[in-house]
């Protein structure tokens, strides 16, 4: 197929093809700019009404609202670039429906080669309908923990704690582990010397206990009264005492480096030695080893 303005340069050709055709086509790319707009503008507004029906700031409400209007967005602009090709392939004389039918066939012969991205496609749908985890929650995968940035049918964006972003089919998460939903356990393991008194060291926990639970900033943190389980382990160099507490989802990290500092410097107050390990050499020498040690010294001296 020969295009008027290839096969032709004459001007009145190409003045009558920009006022008819290219004006269609620029009126189809505004139109399909304006279509992403008013998808951004709905979604974002349906996604803001629906985070307005619970008072809780960022509440897993929130954050599954905001997963699904991100994916929603996204593939709207795919069906919106293919639509706007298609229409200005038609407005350029292109026949879509050979095109469409060699898509077909082309989509026929790759069937077998796009296996995996069908199967990234479904597990990332699953992910969605089941809520497996959304954006800004903390999950564990395959060894690697972090924060999940970013949620499309094909992929999952996790930044880990170094900052390292990891770019994860959907299809290859078969056991995730969401650190974030609901609430969360900070657990404390303090080692003492066998030389400490032990119920001195459970009353000194129980007191770093009671101030967390006072305290401004870590208080409002705590769903429980924080609890001394008592001996744990009686190990080769200390006795090893436990304080547990639940948490809101996600600050057990911040309540446990808190309870690190307490004990820190409560224990050396109270007298309370914490364990490190340590080895103890016992020389000893038999009575001719002895003798021996003393004629040597005075041969040396006579000399």
């Amino acid at each position: 197929m020969e295009f008027p303005i290839i096969s032709d340069f004459d001007p009145d050709l190409i003045k009558l093809w920009i006022t008819t055709t290219g004006i269609q086509i620029l009126i189809i790319l505004a139109l399909s700019v304006v279509a992403y707009w008013l998808l951004s503008i709905g979604t974002r507004h349906i996604a803001q009404r629906i985070k307005q029906l619970d008072d809780e700031e960022g509440s897993h409400q929130d954050k599954r609202t905001e997963t699904i209007s991100r994916l929603i967005r996204s593939a709207g602009l795919v069906i919106i670039i293919i639509t706007t090709l298609l229409m200005i392939l038609d407005q350029l004389g292109i026949a879509i429906g050979p095109i469409l039918a060699s898509v077909g066939l082309l989509s026929l012969a790759l069937g077998l080669g796009a296996q995996t991205l069908v199967k990234d496609i479904i597990g990332g749908l699953f992910i969605i309908m089941e809520d497996q985890y959304h954006i800004d929650e903390v999950i564990e995968f395959d060894g690697r923990i972090g924060t999940v940035e970013e949620i499309t049918l094909r992929i999952t964006k996790i930044r880990d704690f170094k900052g390292y972003l990891h770019i994860v089919p959907n299809g290859d998460i078969r056991l995730v582990t969401n650190r974030t939903r609901g609430w969360s356990r900070a657990v404390l393991d303090i080692g003492i010397t066998y030389e400490t008194d032990v119920q001195s060291a459970v009353e000194a926990l129980e007191e770093v206990g009671r101030k967390a639970q006072n305290d401004p900033e870590v208080g409002p943190l705590l769903i429980e009264a924080p609890q001394v389980t008592g001996v744990e382990e009686l190990g080769d160099w200390q006795i090893r005492l436990r304080l547990v507490v639940k948490t809101e989802a996600n600050q057990h990290w911040a309540v446990q480096r808190y309870l690190r500092r307490l004990v820190q410097e409560q224990f050396p107050e109270k007298g309370l030695s914490i364990a490190y390990p340590r080895q103890e050499v016992v020389v000893l020498k038999s009575r001719n080893q002895t003798a021996d040690v003393s004629t040597a010294v005075s041969d040396e001296s006579k000399s």
